[in-house]
């Protein structure tokens, strides 16, 4: 009888530590996906890492064979309910309000008929001329709940600006009576950036697209750093592709995304960004999740960059944000003053587009 007992508790005993060693020592983790799950591979640093179609990041573990989760950083479904297509117009629609809007694809932005001032901010936001946003960045508001809240302010209360600021302006112009007067304040050293900019939720660009855009661009006191983003709502950080000047006063692009590819000017042709004058930014992306995508861009009808590669974080992201302004200044410690005028954006070549340098 003893015996019977003590041989039970051997094997319990035995089993439990068999349990212990697989909780411990053997990864949990899953089975690795299907490959025609997989959207992308990537090594770094000696480890694998697997993003799936579905927006799932995973570590892989060779070793036993298993994949582990990191982090969810895209999200397809939330992204398709943002849209609807009825006889073939593609619109975007809120679920919670019931409101749906034509996606804009070919637009232009002069600014005219606006009230100087943040009341003519107050007119440019709204579904009439298809800006859905302004982003205020800066050491008085902080962090996104505070310009989450200034924002409100302004746009529904009848607030006024802090110490960046975006509105309708006549100091400078390119055309007609009003540009857009972007502010931003030096970042100070505990802030990684200051923004003074606006956005549209309204653009519509897919794998495959070409995504032109035009505008007139006045900057004093100091250089911004980020002039553009195209960026994708549904991917974490709003990754995307953007133009932006450097500290050496050269404009380039920079895919937000991935190992962060820099689209930069050649060293045996370099042209500075000027300040205190307007120069027209001329802009096409090729917009493509693999090496064959095109970047192009034109300073006063120069070409500055005339590259290749991924353009488009994911092969069904939809870049669904176009920010224009002071998307970032983070160098220098003066403010930054810019000025932006006739815009122009489209699915194809503009008209008399600037020819390539022979």
């Amino acid at each position: 009888m003893n015996s019977t007992i003590y041989r039970r508790i051997l094997w319990i005993s035995i089993a439990m530590l068999l349990l212990l060693w697989i909780y411990w020592v053997v990864p949990i983790g899953s089975a690795p996906f299907e490959p025609a799950l997989v959207e992308m591979s990537k090594t770094s640093d000696g480890i694998e890492y697997r993003l799936l179609k579905d927006g799932r990041l995973f570590r892989v573990d060779n070793s036993w064979g298993r994949w582990h989760y990191i982090d969810t950083v895209f999200f397809p479904d939330k992204m398709r309910h943002a849209y609807k297509k009825v006889d073939g117009v593609v619109f975007r629609f809120d679920e919670e309000s019931g409101l749906q809007l034509p996606v804009r694809r070919n637009f232009t932005e002069g600014f005219e008929d606006l009230e100087l001032g943040v009341q003519g901010t107050r007119q440019l936001i709204g579904e009439v001329r298809g800006w859905g946003s302004l982003t205020l960045q800066s050491p008085k508001a902080r962090e996104v709940r505070d310009y989450v809240a200034l924002r409100t302010k302004i746009l529904q209360q009848n607030g006024s600006f802090l110490d960046a600021s975006v509105m309708p302006d006549d100091v400078h112009v390119h055309s007609g009576s009003r540009a857009l007067r972007c502010v931003a304040p030096p970042k100070p050293s505990d802030m990684i950036t200051c923004k003074s900019s606006v956005s549209s939720p309204l653009v519509y660009f897919v794998n495959g697209d070409d995504f032109w855009y035009q505008a007139f661009y006045y900057a004093e006191d100091s250089l911004p750093f980020t002039i553009l983003d195209l960026e994708c709502e549904w991917i974490k950080q709003h990754a995307g592709i953007r133009v932006r000047i450097n500290e050496q006063s050269q404009m380039e692009a920079e895919l937000k995304a991935l190992d962060k590819p820099t689209f930069r000017q050649k060293d045996s042709a370099i042209v500075l960004f000027p300040m205190n004058r307007w120069v027209k930014v001329t802009v096409h992306f090729r917009l493509s999740h693999r090496e064959d995508g095109i970047v192009q861009l034109w300073q006063d009808d120069q070409l500055v960059v005339d590259s290749a590669g991924v353009t488009l974080p994911w092969s069904e992201a939809v870049y669904s944000s176009l920010e224009v302004g002071i998307s970032a200044h983070s160098y220098g410690t003066e403010v930054c003053k810019l000025w932006i005028d006739d815009i122009m954006v489209a699915d194809h070549p503009f008209f008399g587009e600037p020819k390539e340098d022979p």
